[in-house]
């Protein structure tokens, strides 16, 4: 709170300047009574007279956005009124569009967009397509990683220290979140399709659920009155250079405008207007880790062509709008994705693998990883009267994630075998160690097969209506129905009694899950209160039910039974379990340039179903069993967070958050001795809601603007995420490997967590007609560009020493307690512009460099030295890893530079 105050300037006096205007109807223009003029963010605000006339008096010097709405109209925003000391009076005059749709939903912007808005009473960053045009970025991951709070590790997304699966990412009003691995983006979706991007890393309203970290909501482009398209194609391999290259090929196309219905059949006659936008990708790359062995063959023969190089990304996205009348909106749009490579640098569901270095020599034999997505979405808008509007969501999502050798069945699998002859080593210290082989395999495959899909189903309906002045009421319900299945099949070579290798779990069901929310926003005097409730519902299924109805499933006990009647409802023959979720949001102004927000809530989401339905119905004979849990309650986040936004001005302004959030009932592994009355003491692993976390933390964030050419962003956040484990297999892992610690008793750091994050981004825009005058040089017009510079704590990991004369290691403090060197990359975009076909078409060339100074990242840490494996670092005996045969991992480093040259075709 100091803090805050110290940012607060003092308000002892109050200067004598007014604005004053007339509002009209920009089309008869006559004048309006009642309008409502407030500046936003402040205390002040008028309502015309009869003449149409307003005046906000008592304004100290200072910038201002000042907002205009009246029933019937659309909301005008003039930004950047500035008020000086020498004028006592300031005259806007405003004139309001008229609408037929309900009140809120359209807002003219008059000047630049708002750097910051006052009004949220949460951390909302929003990115449009200008801000995603100007990134280094190929999908939505890439924009994501650029956001403060954000931390990108292993691949996987975390948003103010949370799990990776607590994050809800929805593109066109649907949810696309692998239910079973918890992923995020279940489908690949092309930055360039993207719309808008809305990043809320805390303090989500109540018609937003289903996550405890972050909500990522994507809005797709849509076809406008004129043909537009677009075609960009770029490379980091000009003819082998630089020599150093990954062999990365991209093109992309977008096409939208109105649909030529004429000689439709059926449309020709179709009132209103119909637009369609379609958006075509595809990314290969052979990328920086070893390749040359590998031939991808992906599960369906038809996606042969697909698997060009190592990594594979396509997709395709189409999207019809009809508008029959100003008041309905309805559109439909398809989106599917395609990626193809070997996992290098995705999980399945809890695995990680990433590259497979023991088969590095014949990759052919190792799994091809094919994930595709399918959305389907229907949207309807449709505008009951100038106060009221809703929204109807109707969609389909379908997941799939297949990995295998080739299209090899399970059964056809071979165990791997080294058959180098025995090599001799002398380490550093002038031991002499005998390995058999070299380390890698020679013959034989890979270890694993697994397959899973989910083919969601979900409605959502969202009323809103402004039932008074100062009250906005939203209210709705959702429901999903899925149905979900996977196998996995670990050492299928291994004889035993199931037929299915040493260890396996397979399970097909289907589940259904909705909510019921409604919030009120109220506007009071500059200050703003988002209130709302949410209750959440799951129903497991029938799977469920009947696991724990049959006696024979040996991992229930007859009070794990009795708990699952006891904390379940039956309604329509379904035991179905509730979650209650109260928020609350304000945003208050405490001097005129000052904002002052506050948000409270509860936010849950049900457990992966990977952690419910693991082997309930299957026992397979590996050593340590991992059993799902049908009593797993829903995961829950109980969050503070408190801000102050300041502008210095419209062009410059600055942001202070300070969050906590408390994580309770995470799922973890837990060892359970069982006393069978068939089999005796049975001993096994499964998921209880017996884990929890912590993260606090502060977030800095500074934007500004000088001039018509340069914006820039600081960004600094300093947190602390601690917690159980970080992972629900912590306690199985520990197990199975004598080199992991157990679990504490107290806290300890995530392995995920990154004190410190810094940013800072400049972009350059000299538009078409400008020739500034800079160092003595008259410069061309339309060229710009942009730098980022990210500057973060290093990795995380758990020191540790040798003991026993160097026959073993142990750990040699908290888990993941040492932090490894600073990290810092920077990313460079420049591009040129000119026109041809008689200024129809827009050609522009470009240049990206990613870790342009090719700072090296390292993945993994010799806890020794707390530094990247070498070879030759000093290793216990008793570990086999082929860092000890004298074999340097390639991919013990994040990617190295990478420079394309690309060129881009708009009209």
């Amino acid at each position: 709170m100091l803090i805050l105050a110290a940012l607060i300037p003092a308000a002892s006096c109050f200067g004598f300047a007014r604005i004053t205007g007339t509002v009209t109807d920009s089309e008869s223009g006559i004048e309006l009574a009642g309008v409502n003029v407030v500046l936003l963010g402040t205390h002040y605000g008028s309502a015309t007279d009869l003449d149409g006339h307003y005046s906000i008096m008592g304004l100290r010097p200072g910038s201002y956005d000042m907002q205009a709405s009246y029933l019937g109209y659309k909301i005008a925003v003039q930004t950047n009124v500035i008020v000086s000391d020498d004028n006592e009076q300031l005259i806007i005059d405003i004139a309001l569009e008229p609408t037929v749709l309900a009140m809120g939903q359209e807002v003219v912007v008059i000047g630049e967009r708002p750097l910051v808005d006052v009004e949220e009473t949460a951390s909302v960053r929003t990115l449009s397509e200008d801000d995603i045009s100007g990134m280094v970025a190929e999908g939505i991951d890439d924009l994501l990683e650029t956001q403060v709070g954000v931390v990108r590790d292993n691949n996987d997304i975390h948003i103010r220290g949370g799990r990776a699966d607590e994050n809800l990412y929805i593109i066109d009003n649907l949810s696309v979140k692998d239910p079973i691995s918890g992923q995020g983006l279940g489908i690949y979706l092309s930055a360039d399709a993207v719309q808008s991007l809305e990043v809320i890393t805390g303090g989500f309203n109540a018609e937003y659920g289903e996550a405890m970290s972050g909500l990522v909501n994507v809005e797709t482009r849509d076809g406008g009155e004129e043909y537009s398209g677009s075609l960009m194609m770029k490379t980091d391999n000009l003819f082998g250079y630089p020599t150093d290259h990954q062999n990365t090929g991209n093109v992309e196309f977008s096409l939208g405008g109105p649909l030529p219905v004429e000689n439709i059949p059926g449309l020709n006659r179709a009132p209103g207007f119909i637009g369609f936008f379609i958006n075509g990708y595809g990314y290969i790359s052979d990328t920086y880790l070893p390749h040359s062995s590998a031939e991808l063959v992906p599960y369906r023969e038809s996606y042969d062509p697909f698997a060009i190089r190592e990594e594979n990304n396509w997709s395709i996205l189409g999207k019809v709008t009809y508008r029959p009348s100003p008041i309905f909106r309805i559109s439909y749009s398809y989106g599917r994705s395609l990626r193809i490579n070997q996992g290098y640098f995705d999980r399945l569901v809890e695995d990680k693998r990433y590259f497979p270095l023991k088969f590095m020599n014949i990759l052919n034999d190792y799994n091809t990883v094919t994930r595709e997505g399918l959305q389907q979405t229907w949207n309807i808008t449709h505008t009951l009267d100038r106060r009221t509007y809703y929204e109807l969501t109707v969609g389909n999502f379908y997941n799939r994630v297949h990995s295998a050798v080739g299209r090899l069945n399970w059964d056809e699998y071979a165990e791997p075998l080294d058959q180098e002859p025995t090599r001799y080593y002398i380490l550093p210290d002038g031991e002499i160690v005998v390995n058999t082989g070299d380390g890698l395999w020679d013959t034989g495959t890979s270890d694993l097969y697994h397959d899973h899909f989910n083919d969601t189903w979900q409605v959502r309906f969202k009323l809103t209506s402004q039932v008074h002045t100062r009250h906005q009421v939203r209210t709705g319900f959702e429901f999903e129905h899925t149905e979900l299945q996977l196998i996995n099949i670990h050492d299928p070579w291994i004889n035993s009694t199931s037929g299915l290798g040493g260890d396996f779990d397979m399970y097909n069901a289907s589940t259904m899950t909705g909510a019921f929310f409604v919030q009120d926003r109220i506007t009071f005097e500059g200050m703003i209160a988002n209130i709302g409730v949410r209750l959440d519902w799951w129903a497991p299924g029938h799977y469920v039910e009947e696991a724990i109805d049959d006696p024979n499933v040996i991992t229930l006990t007859d009070e794990a039974r009795q708990m699952f009647h006891d904390n379940t409802t039956d309604i329509f023959g379904y035991a179905v379990k509730y979650h209650l979720s109260p928020r609350l949001g304000i945003s208050h102004p405490v001097t005129d340039s000052d904002v002052l927000f506050f948000n409270y809530g509860h936010f849950s989401q049900r457990p992966r179903f990977s952690y419910v339905y693991a082997k309930l119905k299957s026992y397979s004979p590996s050593t340590y069993q991992l059993f799902g849990n049908p009593n797993l309650d829903p995961e829950t986040t109980v969050s503070y967070e408190m801000g102050l936004k300041h502008r210095f001005s419209g062009n410059e302004v600055l942001e202070l958050v300070a969050f906590y959030k408390d994580i309770f009932d995470y799922p973890t592994s837990f060892n359970v001795i069982s006393n069978n009355p068939r089999l005796g003491s049975v001993s096994y692993y499964q998921y209880f809601n017996i884990d929890y976390a912590r993260v606090r933390g502060l977030e800095l964030r500074f934007r500004a603007r000088q001039g018509r050419y340069f914006s820039g962003t600081a960004d600094f956040s300093y947190s602390i995420a601690t917690g159980k484990s970080s992972s629900a297999n912590a306690e199985i892992q520990a197990a199975a490997d004598t080199r992991v610690a157990e679990k504490t008793l107290g806290e300890e750091y995530l392995s995920w967590d990154k004190p410190i994050n810094t940013t800072f981004g400049v972009w350059l825009n000299v538009a078409e007609g400008d020739h500034p005058d800079w160092l003595g040089i008259h410069w061309p017009d339309r060229w710009g560009g942009s730098i980022r510079w990210d500057l973060s704590s290093g990795k995380r990991y758990t020191p540790a020493r040798l003991v026993n004369n160097g026959q073993d290691i142990q750990d040699d403090g908290d888990q993941y307690s040492a932090m490894t060197d600073w990290w810092n990359t920077v990313d460079i975009k420049l591009w040129k512009e000119w026109s041809v076909f008689n200024n129809s078409t827009t050609v522009r060339v470009f240049l990206e460099a990613e870790n342009i100074f090719d700072y090296r990242i390292p993945n993994r840490i010799n806890p020794l030295t707390g530094e990247p494996w070498r070879v030759g670092d000093r290793y216990p005996w008793e570990i086999d890893d082929p860092q000890f045969y004298g074999i340097e991992d390639p991919s013990m480093y994040k990617a190295p530079r990478q420079v394309s040259l690309g060129v881009g075709i708009r009209f």
